[in-house]
């Protein structure tokens, strides 16, 4: 049995922390998505999850703010939504990350049949404590069966979050 080992994929902010809106300061923090060992034999795909996470606090003086978000993802090192791939070298992995559970919408630019993740809060005293957070699950998968040589394959992407 020949396995092909993944490593993690990293999650890469394209955001000024700590930007601030109205009465309020925002930050994004991103857990990347590690899809371990990958067993080339295996007839099911590989799946695996990380998160990306906006959240802003009410900073007095001032009232409520609303907040809208978009978070958008970048194809990575493939330049493409479909397939994304994973690098080792010459060698590519493919892969995608989704914004469904059931890996159905491709996480992307909300071009090209691509989704982005979207939410809407309000912060402001007495509103959630003052701080509130908007968490976006990155669903990935690494289809079965692609034939591959052994070692550590890795992409990088960047989240952009508009508000």
């Amino acid at each position: 049995m020949r396995t092909c080992s993944t490593a993690a994929i990293a999650v890469v902010l394209f955001f000024e922390a700590g930007a601030a809106l109205g009465g309020t300061s925002c930050s994004v923090a991103a857990t990347g998505v590690s899809f371990g060992a990958y067993d080339i034999s295996l007839a099911t795909p590989n799946d695996s999850t990380g998160d990306v996470t906006f959240t802003c606090t009410y900073v007095p003086p001032g009232g409520a703010t609303g907040v809208n978000i978009q978070a958008s993802l970048s194809p990575g090192v493939s330049g493409s939504y479909s397939p994304r791939q994973m690098a080792l070298g010459p060698g590519r992995l493919n892969y995608n990350l989704f914004l469904d559970a059931a890996r159905t919408s491709i996480w992307g630019n909300g071009l090209s049949g691509t989704g982005i993740a979207t939410a809407s809060f309000t912060v402001g005293p007495g509103v959630g404590n003052g701080t509130r957070s908007a968490q976006f699950p990155v669903y990935g998968r690494v289809p079965a069966q692609q034939v591959v040589g052994m070692g550590a394959y890795s992409d990088t992407i960047v989240v952009t979050v508009t508000f």
